[in-house]
């Protein structure tokens, strides 16, 4: 059986989701979100991160997270926004590794005590993100917003990252939510990658893989681009499907019409 590295020359399968955060391909779109990401963590307070599906903001929080000094930093993240507004406080109690409790009030109370102390006593700023945050109701939106109000609102002791779809920033311009839009530090959108960017991508991860020669040829990388919606989640899925159809053809280099046939099963 035809194996897929073998017939491109490759040493381990391309576009894998274990890419090391020093490995990524640097768009313009992930430079900016790191810039952003680089003064919240000087400034402390809120971000809110948004773009479409598949588009990079995980990457750019691992990238981020990654490089966060353990002796100055505590991290938390969860993709679990799927929660009511008593559960999303004792969900971070549980990140936190604090103790149970059952009143709305002291939970709220200990959370906070947990996230000052953290950074005045121990000399840790707590990073909490929290991914999937479309899915994010309002009520628990209002208690993220009340939880970070620290001293009658004199500081800022911690940093607290929104990450999601493009809906949450639609959602965060409600009437209602006014305060919290208030509160935002920083709002990014990131954006798809431009024709330039699919075409480089696609290289740097394919070199990463160990190619030495162009696997895809410059139609291919234009159609790739298109069909993909520049997105680059879809990218490397499609990618890896055209590069089936080039070896079950027996060619040794991605044409457009490969491409093409992969985009009815992405």
């Amino acid at each position: 059986m035809k194996e897929l590295t073998t017939w491109f020359g490759l040493k381990r399968q391309p576009f894998e989701k274990d890419i090391k955060p020093k490995d990524l391909f640097a768009t313009e779109s992930l430079h900016e979100c790191a810039a952003r990401l680089d003064h919240l963590k000087r400034t402390g307070g809120i971000m809110l991160l948004t773009g479409d599906p598949g588009v990079g903001k995980t990457v750019a929080l691992r990238r981020f997270c990654d490089a966060l000094n353990d002796n100055l930093y505590r991290t938390l993240y969860t993709p679990l926004a799927t929660l009511s507004c008593i559960d999303i406080l004792r969900h971070i109690n549980q990140l936190l590794g604090l103790p149970y409790r059952s009143a709305k009030s002291a939970l709220f109370a200990q959370i906070q005590r947990e996230i000052l102390d953290s950074r005045e006593q121990r000399g840790k700023t707590v990073v909490l993100v929290i991914d999937e945050a479309q899915l994010l109701q309002i009520g628990p939106l209002q208690e993220l917003r009340l939880l970070t109000n620290f001293k009658m609102d004199s500081v800022e002791p911690f940093i607290l990252i929104l990450a999601g779809q493009s809906d949450l920033d639609r959602v965060m311009d409600y009437a209602i939510l006014e305060p919290f839009a208030q509160r935002l530090r920083l709002r990014y959108h990131m954006a798809p990658l431009t024709q330039t960017e699919t075409s480089a991508y696609v290289e740097h991860h394919l070199k990463l893989c160990g190619a030495v020669e162009p696997i895809f040829a410059k139609d291919a990388l234009a159609a790739l681009h298109e069909i993909s919606y520049a997105i680059p989640r879809r990218i490397g899925s499609t990618a890896v499907q055209a590069m089936f159809h080039a070896m079950f053809s027996e060619k040794r280099t991605v044409d457009a019409n490969a491409v093409l046939k992969a985009k009815t099963e992405t």
